[in-house]
């Protein structure tokens, strides 16, 4: 076969599959318009057969659009389960204008509807359709409770009497609420729907509170149905704090009962389990309601709040949510005395039954510091010095310690640095660090030149008489789902040992002295043993004359169970001072006369009865200016 053969017969072959593609090309072309065709005549059998009601479906879906289902935020309960906090479900109602007016027969019974079973005007609802007939959101009204919808849903539920109610719906939302009002107000905190947890253990704890948001959405189905799918909310977690409320409650009406009397610029208590960092109740007066946290009528009167700008209500507002208890420091006075002790024990330097002097006034660098007993106690044990709060005998065992020594001490005991307590707003305290003076020593050593807050002295003076074991303060001991299930139990914090079990015995037998014959016998209840120790701090600036007095005690002092601790900033001017521990005593006493039986402490029956009828207290003792002298 020549070339030429070959040629035409790979031509010939090519022209037939040529063919054979444009035949099978020709088919499927056939069939896709079949297809085509076939999908025309089956629209158009659906919209003669069905087209109203199709339209109908898709318009009323405009009612099922993609909604947020809002979670529920979790509870605060006391350590016995009470309820702190809570949220209560409610309700928004929103309209629909686009859907309402979508057919003439919805808007007149709707809108009567809406006037009958809510506050709403008719002249108003017209409004709304008037100028919003696109909108398919509009909320009318919200935090609604089911008792105040139940009859508008009544009607929509009633299809045979009320067809063509359409064009409303309810979003469900939720509102805090706090059953006690004023109870632990700066402890709990509060929370809004916008911004979450606001403060105490509402911010703190605001991760574990909140949950997450779920979705509902509609779609529809092939049978013309409105199918919806959801994704449910996940509710946040509850926290169950170590906060008792009966004894919150007994500490929030004595301090009430006692500024009605006697009103001061803040009176603050913390009690706490001294073998755990526990805080069974933490107190502060003024206080605010939770359910209103921005109302500051019970704090000011009407005149005060018309005069203030909006500056000065926000800070007022930002002054009355500070718990005292964590982000207020001050020098503690006298109360201080114990640990100074404690470390004069500890480091050798003084031992149980060594003497000093008190001429009712020591000389330190020039500069004379008096004794609040100005003519002198005499020759003094340890043990009475402590009792009888000397300070003379305070500042020669602060110069057997030393700087070097006192600022190791300061460390320790956890003062200059935050407890990690767990809310919002703790303040580290002041220290003076190992460079103070011998003056500066010397006033450390009764509580002066020294800043704490609240729960580092509680925690502190906890480890002094509990056999000298640092707990971790803490508020919360277990976070759970709200089907009960424990995600985290926060157990107690063993941080370190501050003194030996010996130092802590002595300390005790000293403490519990002072009430029974010391300074602070006022603060005894018969048949408790009980330990304390009062104090009184002259603030700055010093010319103002302004004091913090306060009291801290145990009991019993054989097995402490309880620590309690009062301070009262600026107490009721009597003669003019302001400087009296009276007011620390007799509100310590009043807690303890209730608070010791309610938590099964149990009378001592060795306990010598108490005699408070004559009872001496601490009075001031005005400090020298020694401002230019620290860190010299």
């Amino acid at each position: 076969m020549n070339n030429e053969e070959l040629r035409r017969n790979k031509y010939r072959r090519k022209k037939a599959m040529l063919r054979k593609v444009q035949n099978k090309m020709g088919v499927a072309f056939f069939v896709i318009i079949l297809v085509l065709f076939a999908l025309a005549v089956r629209i158009l059998l659906i919209n003669y057969n069905h087209g109203e009601a199709y339209s109908k479906t898709v318009l009323d879906h405009q009612s099922y659009t993609s909604t947020t289902i809002p979670y529920k935020r979790g509870q605060i309960q006391d350590a016995n389960g009470t309820v702190l906090a809570y949220s209560e479900r409610v309700y928004n109602l929103i309209l629909d204008p686009k859907l309402i007016l979508s057919d003439e027969k919805y808007k007149e019974p709707t809108l009567t509807a809406l006037t009958e079973c809510f506050d709403l005007k008719r002249s108003d609802l017209e409004s709304i359709l008037a100028t919003k007939s696109t909108s398919q959101y509009e909320k009318l009204l919200k935090e609604l409770t089911k008792d105040e919808i139940s009859e508008f849903e009544s009607r929509v539920e009633d299809t045979k009497n009320n067809p063509y109610i359409k064009g409303v719906w309810f979003e469900d939302s939720y509102i805090r609420k706090y059953p006690f009002s004023t109870l632990a107000a700066d402890v709990i905190g509060f929370a809004s729907a916008a911004n979450g947890g606001e403060l105490g253990l509402e911010n703190y704890y605001d991760e574990e509170l909140s949950g997450t948001d779920g979705i509902s959405y509609s779609y529809v189905g092939e049978n013309l149905d409105v199918e919806t799918q959801e994704k449910k909310a996940e509710d946040g977690y509850n926290l169950v704090t170590t906060i008792d409320y009966k004894v919150q409650s007994i500490i929030e009406n004595k301090i009430k009962e006692l500024n009605a009397e006697r009103p001061s610029k803040s009176t603050a208590v913390i009690a706490m389990n001294p073998k755990t960092g526990e805080i069974l109740a933490m107190a502060s007066y003024p206080t605010f309601n939770l359910n209103n946290p921005r109302d500051l009528s019970g704090v000011y009167t009407q005149e005060e709040l018309s005069t203030m700008t909006d500056i000065e209500m926000t800070d007022a507002m930002y002054a009355l949510w500070s718990n005292y208890c964590v982000s207020t420091i001050y020098e503690p006075g006298s109360t201080f005395k114990p640990f100074t002790v404690a470390e004069g024990l500890e480091e050798g330097v003084i031992h149980d039954g060594d003497t000093f002097y008190c001429g009712g006034f020591m000389e330190v660098s020039g500069s004379i510091i008096n004794c609040h007993e100005h003519s002198g106690h005499g020759t003094v044990t340890v043990k009475e010095g402590l009792i009888q709060s000397c300070n003379p005998t305070m500042m020669q065992i602060a110069a057997k310690l030393g700087g070097v020594k006192i600022a190791k001490y300061a460390a320790l005991f956890g003062f200059g640095n935050r407890t990690g307590i767990d809310l919002p707003g703790e303040e580290a305290g002041l220290t003076i660090g190992e460079k103070m003076t011998v003056i500066d020593a010397a006033c450390n050593s009764f509580g002066q030149n020294i800043n704490v807050n609240m729960v580092q002295m509680a925690a502190a003076f906890s480890s002094l008489v509990n056999g000298g074991n640092y707990y971790q303060p803490h508020i919360v001991k277990r976070i759970e789902k709200s089907t009960g299930e424990v995600v985290k139990t926060i157990e107690p914090n063993l941080v370190r040992q501050t003194v030996t079990s010996e130092t802590s015995q002595l300390l005790r037998t000293y403490l519990r002295a002072g009430v029974d014959e010391g300074l602070a016998r006022k603060s005894g209840v018969a048949g408790y043993a009980i330990g304390g120790k009062t104090g009184t701090a002259q603030k700055q600036p010093r010319e103002d004359k302004k004091w913090v007095v306060s009291y801290i005690g145990c009991a019993p002092t054989d097995d402490p169970q309880l620590v309690l601790y009062t301070v009262i900033d600026e107490p009721f001017e009597t003669n003019g001072t302001s400087g009296s521990s009276l007011d620390a005593l007799n509100l310590s006493r009043s807690i303890y006369e209730e608070a010791l039986p309610y938590l099964n402490i149990y009378k001592d029956i060795k306990a010598e009865p108490v005699d408070t009828t004559n009872s001496a207290v601490e009075s001031t003792v005005e400090l020298p200016d020694t401002t230019n002298t620290n860190n010299n």
